[in-house]
């Protein structure tokens, strides 16, 4: 018989523990901004994407593949900078399967900003060259 602990249920749940996880999440986009060249290109364009959608007053559609594929580049460009910091502190010895993990990764954020690209040209082109 499962005897519920009511004292874990409210200690995994607490407020101060939801604060803390929000502000670890805080650190690692300030990490990944400090010391990530890629993650502040990206994060320009997606400011820049912004002001654009605000130019242009995009449809509600429009702002919603826009939100969807900036925030799946940055979150890729987060998920490889996990995989690098990982391999880069945590393996010591460097070999063929930690290259093929790394370059996996890497080819995650190309098909990402390629399918972000794709997407902001659809949005944009005809209000910006037509």
């Amino acid at each position: 018989m499962y005897i519920i602990d009511m004292h874990h249920i409210f200690k995994s749940h607490h407020p101060i523990r939801h604060a803390k996880s929000v502000q670890y999440a805080f650190e690692g986009i300030f990490f990944a901004l400090l010391n990530e060249p890629n993650f502040r290109i990206q994060v320009l364009i997606v400011i820049i994407s912004v002001i654009g959608g605000i130019h242009f007053k995009i449809t509600n559609t429009e702002w919603g593949l826009l939100t969807m594929s900036m925030g799946f580049l940055l979150s890729a460009e987060m998920l490889n900078t996990v995989v690098e910091e990982f391999i880069d502190n945590v393996v010591k010895e460097v070999n063929l399967g930690m290259k093929i993990i790394k370059d996996c990764a890497a080819g995650f954020v190309l098909i990402t900003a390629i399918t972000a690209a794709i997407i902001l040209v659809l949005i944009f082109w005809h209000r910006v060259f037509v």
